[in-house]
Formats: structure tokens, sequence, C-alpha cells
């Protein structure tokens, strides 16, 4: 073999710590190695800047040199691992628009609520709320806050009916209106008023709603009185020609005018419902003007329902002690006479407060009109607020095979918002069915502090501690006399 013009070196054999020395003498070392073998004192004359290789850092030792772009491997993980990997990242609320309720209390930011813009949002895909509490544990102050603050944005609230007269300080404190109805009370309220007019209906098409909406009332008020006994056909037709008749001779009919009707029928009704055809609902129907609610609903109204206050309450809170079916038959009374003004889509966005609630969903007719209202909520531009203490009330309702129950438990389930304060072990697992919590959130609604809950909204959950102001705690506190 012919080697032209080059030189050969040769490595003999030998350890590798020869072979290294070797190399050295060549002057063949790599330039790792030249680098490695630079003294202490020119490294340290070295500045910062020429110690710095581009994105590999420096080349000293130690110095982990090398690219600092790291791209990790995805991993997949549980959202339980995935949750102790990164313990600071929460919730980013619902935003900043709407009621301030209080304090988010994993987020730690300010928690505000309004169900118009939540659903414009769509967050939401109704504006009803629901809220769950047992005694002491801040539910009331909860609907106050929200209901008083949001008059304070302009919106609008109406308290179908005030059993224990909890609102009628907030209604005071607001600038609103009380109208308090019961034995000795001069108010008077007449259930068949017409009420204000939507603007979008025509004179043929608001007949017929106002005539609907009464004949709705008295059989209605019929149906309790028979502990909810259907009224048989010719028993309709006898209170459909009453009411007709009372109609036609009077521009604004009150109960005791269609009660003298059913008990002297027109030449007319007799032909088609005979005698006896309306002497057992004229018996039914007297309650009303000469029993227990005598004075309440059997005269011309004497207060309006202003449509322009910030907050209507219809007090009933002097109805305490009464029987079952007198509390029914002034709920169904007041409810329809506010109904008629409050559905007004004309009369602007309005909170309907249901306090009490266990007692309205056992009503048929409160339970139909609630259903009704739930559903057309939108077209009327209202947000229904049911306030009860547990899903287990329901079961006073009846059994699991209840339709009456059924359709209650719906208006549960159907809510957007469910705001959920502490309940007791054993009424968990109804309420973790019919308003559809996880385990996790069962168990933080068995150990919240009072004043504190917990907000689905939509598909989200958030844990909310109301905060309030001594001057509000002053008119929503219902434990005063508690208090030494």
């Amino acid at each position: 073999m012919r080697l032209n013009n080059q030189e050969v070196n040769y490595t003999p054999s030998g350890t590798r710590a020869d072979r290294k020395a070797q190399r050295r003498v060549n002057g063949k070392e790599p330039r790792r190695e030249r680098g490695r073998s630079q003294s202490t004192e020119e490294r340290e004359r070295l500045t910062d800047r020429e110690r710095v290789f581009g994105d590999w850092g420096s080349r000293d030792a130690q110095s982990l040199w090398g690219p600092h772009r790291l791209r990790p491997a995805p991993h997949r993980a549980s959202t339980l691992t995935f949750a102790a990997a990164y313990p600071f990242i929460t919730e980013s609320g619902l935003g900043h628009e709407g009621t301030y309720i209080g304090t988010d209390v994993f987020g730690s930011g300010a928690f505000s609520y309004d169900p118009w813009i939540l659903y414009d949002k769509g967050i939401i895909s109704g504006p009803s709320i629901v809220v769950i509490g047992t005694v002491g544990t801040g539910k009331s102050m909860c609907g106050k806050s929200l209901v008083a603050r949001s008059i304070t944005l302009g919106r609008k609230a109406a308290v179908a009916s005030d059993p224990k007269g909890e609102w009628v300080g907030v209604a005071k404190a607001v600038g609103g209106k009380v109208i308090s109805v019961g034995p000795g009370r001069a108010a008077r309220v007449n259930p068949l008023d017409a009420g204000p007019r939507p603007s979008s209906l025509s004179d043929t098409q608001w007949q017929a709603v106002v005539r609907q909406r009464r004949r709705q009332l008295l059989v209605a008020l019929v149906s309790l009185m028979r502990q909810g006994t259907p009224l048989h056909p010719v028993e309709h037709t006898a209170l459909d020609m009453a009411l007709m008749e009372t109609t036609a001779e009077n521009t604004t009919p009150t109960l005791p005018m269609v009660l003298d009707h059913l008990l002297n029928p027109s030449k007319e009704t007799l032909d088609l419902v005979g005698k006896e055809g309306g002497v057992a609902v004229s018996h039914s129907l007297r309650r009303t003007v000469s029993g227990d609610l005598e004075g309440m609903f059997d005269a011309p109204s004497t207060v309006a329902f202003d449509a322009d206050a910030p907050m209507m309450v219809m007090d009933t809170s002097a109805l305490i002690g009464a029987s079952e079916q007198a509390l029914s038959l002034a709920a169904a009374c007041s409810a329809t006479w506010l109904e008629a003004a409050v559905t007004n889509p004309d009369g602007g966005k309005r909170l309907v407060v249901y306090d009490e609630g266990w007692r309205m969903l056992a009503d048929p007719y409160m339970l139909a009109k609630m259903s009704e209202q739930w559903r057309l909520a939108r077209t009327y531009g209202i947000a229904n607020l049911l306030i009860m203490h547990k899903v287990a009330d329901l079961n006073e309702i009846g059994d699991s095979t209840s339709g009456h129950r059924q359709k209650a438990l719906g208006l549960l389930t159907e809510a957007d918002t469910r705001i959920i304060y502490r309940q007791k072990h054993d009424a968990m697992r109804l309420t973790k069915e019919a308003l559809g919590l996880t385990e996790a959130e069962c168990d933080h609604v068995e150990n919240l502090p009072k004043g504190v809950g917990l907000w689905k909204v939509g598909n989200r959950s958030f844990i909310v501690a109301n905060r309030v102001t001594t001057d509000e705690l002053e008119v929503f506190g219902t434990d005063d006399r508690m208090h030494l």
C-alpha cells in the first residue's frame, strides 16, 4: 500500500489512558476534551457572555449544558390525580355581571349571579331557581340577598304568599309595597280581577285569557273544598253558566256574584243542568264568602298591584293557625290575583318568590300554576324562586308512584339553578337523586357551615359563602327572638 504526501500516525496498543495521552501529543484531542482541559485560571478570566453558547448555555462543568426547550411526552391522568398535580387551578367563575352574592370559597373571588344574564350567555337554559336548606342554615338569607340586591340593579320582585311575614321588612326596606290579607285586615283582594292587559293581545284574545283564568280558579276552589274530588260534567256546566251570566251583568265580577247565580240559576241554566245541577258546587264555593275566609276575597279589590313598585308582597301571616283547607284556598286566591299581574310581558324582568314551597307544591292548583310559570318563564320574562327545607318534604305529597309527587319533583329537576345549603345525612339520598349531585358534592353539603351553600348553575358547581352587611342582617334575619 502506497500513501503519497500523507503523514500517518500510528497509535500503539495499550491502556485507554495510554491512548488518550498519545492523542494529546498528536494534537487530535476532541473539542469536548479541549474544553475540559482549560485551566481554572482561564475559565475565571472568561466573561459571562463568553461562557454562553446560544441556546445551549454555558459549557462549564456541571452546568447542564444542552438545549433549554423541553418537550415532555404527553401524560394521561384522571381528574383526581390531575387535581393533585395542579392544586392551584380553580374555576374561573361566572363573571362580574349580575348581583353580588358573596365569595367563591375555592376560587377566593367575588361570586355574582343574574339568571337573565346567564341565560343570554347560554350558561343556563331557564331562569328558574330552587333553594333548599334545613332550618338555620342560611337559605332564607340567601334568597333575600338575591332578591333585594337584584332590585338595586333594576329588577323587580313579587312574593306570591308570605305565610310567616318574613318578606314584609324586605319590601319596606327596598321601597316596595305589602298587601296583608287575613281575618281582621282591611285589605280585600278580588281573585277574579282581570289584571293588567298585555299590549300584544287583541280584545278577543284578552277576554279569552281572562275567562279561562277565572274558570280555572273557580274549579280549583271547589276541588279544594272537596279534598281533590273532580267536578262532574253537569257541575262544570253549572259553574260556567254562573260565571258567564255574572260577567255579562258586571264588568268586575266577584265570588259572591257567582255564588248568587249558582243558588238562583237562570231559566237557561235550569234547562241545561236541572234544579240540582249546581247545588253541590254552590255549597263548596260558599266557604270563600261566609266561612273562615269571609272578608278576604269576597268583595271588589281595595288594593291594586303596583306594576311599577320594585317589590310586591302578599302577606298571609294572619292565617297562621288556620286549617289546611283555609290556607290552600287563600293561597289559590292570592296566587291567581298576583299571577294576573306578574305574567304581563310588559312588566319587565321580575323574580317571583314562593317561600315555604313544600306547602304550595302539596296544593294541586298551586302546583299547576307553578308548572305553567316554570314553562313560560322566558315568555313572561320572570325568574321563579322556590324556597323549601328539603326534598324529603315531597314524601308528604305521595309515594314514588304518585303523579302529583312526580310533577312536583319535576319542578326541582327542571330548575337550572339549584342552591343547596346543609342537609342531614338521612336526606341526602333523595337530594342527590332529585338535584343530580355527585358524591363529592354530597360530602360537601353534609358539612357546609351556616351561610355557605353549593350553587349548581347549569353544569358548573360552586361553594359560595353569602356575605351580608350589618344593615342587611337586621332586615333579613329570621331568628332575632332567639338572641338575648
